[in-house]
């Protein structure tokens, strides 16, 4: 996967999931599918870069930041589980979740494109 597509990719999966950040902080609703479908792009878009990465020979910010991006993977999946049972997630583990991911994108971003 090339670095363009992939930054497409997870840009898109961020951009959905600040919008239900926003939708949450409003106390707005916020539609489980949204959820579920920003979790399958952005799972897609871990698999496409660790899948990238598998051969070596990237950066070592490549890898850090595949690494920080399948801890907010961890972190979305929490979040997810209180989601589906129809209970509000903790907002320090939406934080956490959210702030791995763009720590994530950008170390990753960064050890592709240099």
């Amino acid at each position: 996967m090339t670095a363009a597509i992939w930054l497409g990719v997870v840009t898109a999966a961020a951009l959905a999931g600040a919008s239900m950040l926003v939708r949450h902080l409003h106390r707005r609703y916020v539609a489980p599918a949204a959820g579920l479908v920003h979790g399958a792009v952005a799972v897609s878009a871990v698999v496409g870069l660790v899948v990238a990465l598998w051969g070596g020979g990237q950066a070592l910010a490549a890898n850090a930041g595949a690494f920080a991006l399948c801890l907010a993977a961890v972190g979305g999946g929490f979040v997810g589980v209180f989601r589906l049972e129809g209970a509000a997630p903790p907002m320090v583990m939406v934080w956490l979740h959210a702030v791995m991911a763009l720590i994530g994108i950008a170390l990753a971003g960064y050890g592709l494109l240099i």
